[in-house]
This record gives structure tokens, C-alpha cells and sequence, in this order.
């Protein structure tokens, strides 16, 4: 391994101008930020753009645009998230939040440097070379010294290449998750929305389907829970990894599997509050600012449609009629629970119910296989990064002989 800094091997470390506002444009050459970085792996995040049109001849603009081979870091608030321009992105600049690393020694790959820089390891030493105190910021200087040991430019090739095959499957899968939950919205607006306009549902007040739960935690469970909009009713010390909570949990509400929970609070995505069910623990409790229910045994809804029904957002029209607006207190919404139990939902027969919640929770099923999938890979390539980046394990000098200059 040989030893070396970034400064020695991209000797012209750059960042971004600031006082570009006036170039913000709704089109013209991309403007790469932090949000363009990823929390993991080298892939720009192209999905969120903002562009800018410079004037003609700027220099500030021929110091700051990128090439493909430059590897981005993030230098304010997420130290060390990192980038690489795998390809022509066009005209394109960075921001004064990010550094620019282009390489220029000739025994450096920049595709391995990238994948080294954005080992956790290496974004763990980056974060604690804050030089900015309770403001998390890193200096040019301290990205210049900072420290790399890289192995022979073959070993790094094919090193590069061999991480590159993960990510090409960790791509791959997200983009099919992303498709796949498009076509769940699509699916439960076609099923939940359209099906609502249809005039042989009938309509029942919420508590005419359930009754409150209001069981005090007198066994002093303390799986505390709150309400995740990605995972539904989820340990506050699993979301956390700390609780959050009083210390005394004993007036809190005592919730079942099975049962469900409304959080009076907007989020994003749930403008009037999301409610979630119970389904990964046998037991939680939840804050009395919740309202939580519970079908009724006799009622004519299946709990999967009623939690489909509550999140396709059909409830909000109701919601919304009895939350006025502007009438919050420190972010709750002003409902009360008069108010919940008397909105008015929308059933079609049970039969069309389970019908309808059986396409839902197949398509729901199919993502998670996909969110499964995509972690493995993930993990995968963690252990690979973690083993072959510190030359625990190294590459075969048979396949090492392949990427040798002839």
C-alpha cells in the first residue's frame, strides 16, 4: 500500500463560488449540490436539479466545472457524502458546499479513490475533521492533507470495476423500487379513489367500525413506539437508537398488535396526520397525543382495506373539515377525538374489500422483496469494500494481470 494525500494526487482542490443566486435559472447547466451526493455509495442523486446560467467567459465558471473522472465532497452540515462523474454530464458546476477532487497522478484511479472516500471508515475520519465546531464544516486544507493509501493502479482497477458490479445491482434494484411504488400509488388511487366514486359503497362514521383504545400501560411496558411514515408504528430506541420518551411510561396508552394509532401532527406526505397499525411487535405504547382505535369485532371492513384506505389519503377531505386552518398548537393539529371518530369512510362490500386489499398487499409485498434485495446487495458491498479497500483481502494476480498496461 502506498501512502500519499489528496493534495499530492489532485493538487488543485476547488469548491464551489458563492453568490451564484443571481445565475439561477429554471434551465441551462446543472448545479450539482450536496443533495446531488449520496448518504452511500459514488451514484449522483440526479433526480432533485437546480441549474444556473453563467455569462459568457466567467472564470469562476471554468475553475468550478466538473469533468468526468472528478470525485465530489461534501464540505458543510453531511461531511464526507461522496460523488463521481462516472459520465459526460454536459456543462455542469459545483456549489460552494462541495469540493472538487480531480486526480492528476498518474498511479491513481479516480473510480477507486471515490469508492475508498466513501468507505465508511473514510467518511467516519472525514466527519471527525470538522473545522468548524458546532457548525460541521471542512476546509479545503483539510481536504488537501487528508490521508489515502491506495494499492498498485492495476489493483485499483480492478478493484473499481468489481465494486462498480455492485452498485450496477443496487442501482438497478432501486430504480425498480421506484417504478414499482409509482405503480402502487397509480394502483391504490385506481382501486381506493376511483372505487369511492362508485355509488354501491357505503358510507359508516369511523366509530361506527371502531371503538377508542385508551388502556393505560399499568404493566410498565416501556416499548415505547412513534410513528414512522416509511415503517408504520415503529420502537422509538429502533428509529432512534435512543427513547425519547418520559422516563415514566405508565399514563401512556397500552397498544396491541393489531390495533391502530393516529398521529395528530403533520408530516410529509400526511398533511392531516398519518395512521399507522401495529404490526411488528406483540405490544407497544404510544404518547396520549395519539388517538388509538380498534375495529370493532362485528364491523363490516377488513383491517388491511381500512389501512389502505387511510393511506391513499381519502380520510383528509374529513380530516381537513374539522382542522381548521391555522388551527394548531406547536405543530399539532386541532383535532379532537370527536372529531376523528365522526369522519366518514367509504366500503364497498367485504368481499370487494379483501379483493382489493389482496392486490394492495401483493404489490406491498413484491417492493419489500425488492427493499430486501437491494439491502443485501448493499451489505454485500459494504463487507467487500471493507475487506479489499484495506488489503485484507486482495484481488487474484490473475485477474490484477488483466488491467496491467501492456
Amino acid at each position: 500500500m502506498r501512502k500519499t494525500t489528496l493534495g499530492k494526487i489532485a493538487p488543485n482542490i476547488t469548491s464551489g463560488s458563492r453568490g451564484w443566486a443571481p445565475y439561477y435559472s429554471d434551465e441551462g447547466a446543472l448545479f450539482l449540490r450536496m443533495t446531488n451526493l449520496p448518504k452511500s455509495g459514488i451514484g449522483l442523486l440526479l433526480h432533485d436539479n437546480k441549474y444556473v446560467n453563467l455569462p459568457e467567459g466567467s472564470s469562476e465558471g471554468t475553475r468550478t466545472r466538473v469533468r468526468v473522472n472528478d470525485i465530489l465532497i461534501s464540505i458543510t452540515a453531511e461531511l464526507g457524502k461522496i460523488g463521481f462523474i462516472h459520465c459526460d454530464l454536459g456543462e455542469a458546476y459545483v456549489n460552494q458546499h462541495v469540493a472538487l477532487v480531480r486526480v492528476e497522478d498518474p498511479n491513481t484511479d479516480s473510480r477507486y479513490l471515490a469508492h475508498y472516500l466513501a468507505s465508511q471508515p473514510e467518511r467516519n475520519r472525514l466527519n471527525r475533521l470538522n473545522d468548524s465546531g458546532a457548525k460541521a464544516g471542512l476546509s479545503l486544507q483539510t481536504i488537501n492533507r487528508f490521508p489515502v493509501f491506495l494499492p498498485p493502479l492495476s489493483e485499483q482497477k480492478a478493484i473499481a470495476d468489481l465494486l462498480s458490479t455492485w452498485d450496477e445491482a443496487i442501482e438497478k434494484t432501486e430504480r425498480l423500487i421506484q417504478a414499482k411504488e409509482k405503480w402502487f400509488k397509480s394502483l391504490l388511487n385506481d382501486l381506493i379513489h376511483q372505487g369511492r366514486s362508485n355509488h354501491t359503497w357505503k358510507g359508516f362514521n369511523l366509530s361506527d367500525l371502531c371503538v377508542p383504545v385508551s388502556r393505560k400501560n399499568s404493566e410498565n411496558n416501556t416499548n415505547v413506539l412513534t410513528s414512522s411514515a416509511l415503517n408504520g408504528l415503529v420502537s422509538q430506541i429502533e428509529y432512534y437508537n435512543k427513547s425519547v420518551s418520559a422516563e415514566d411510561v405508565t399514563g401512556y396508552y397500552l397498544l396491541k398488535k393489531g390495533e391502530f394509532a393516529y398521529n395528530r401532527s403533520s408530516a410529509k406526505g400526511y398533511p392531516y396526520g398519518a395512521t399507522k397499525r401495529l404490526d411488528r411487535y406483540e405490544k407497544g405504547v404510544l404518547s396520549t397525543l395519539y388517538l388509538c382505535f380498534a375495529l370493532k369485532p362485528d364491523a363490516p371492513c377488513e383491517s388491511d382495506f381500512l389501512l389502505h384506505l387511510f393511506e391513499s389519503g381519502v380520510a383528509n377531505r374529513e380530516l381537513r373539515a374539522v382542522c381548521q386552518e391555522g388551527a394548531r398548537s406547536h405543530g399539532l393539529l386541532n383535532i379532537t377525538k370527536g372529531d376523528f371518530f365522526g369522519i366518514k369512510l367509504f366500503l364497498p362490500s367485504q368481499e370487494q374489500q379483501k379483493k382489493i386489499q389482496s392486490a394492495l398487499n401483493t404489490a406491498q409485498h413484491e417492493i419489500e422483496l425488492l427493499k430486501q434485495l437491494a439491502e443485501k446487495y448493499k451489505n454485500q458491498k459494504r463487507g467487500l469494500m471493507q475487506k479489499m479497500l484495506t488489503g485484507e483481502w486482495r484481488v487474484k494476480p490473475e485477474i490484477v494481470n488483466q488491467y496491467m498496461e501492456a
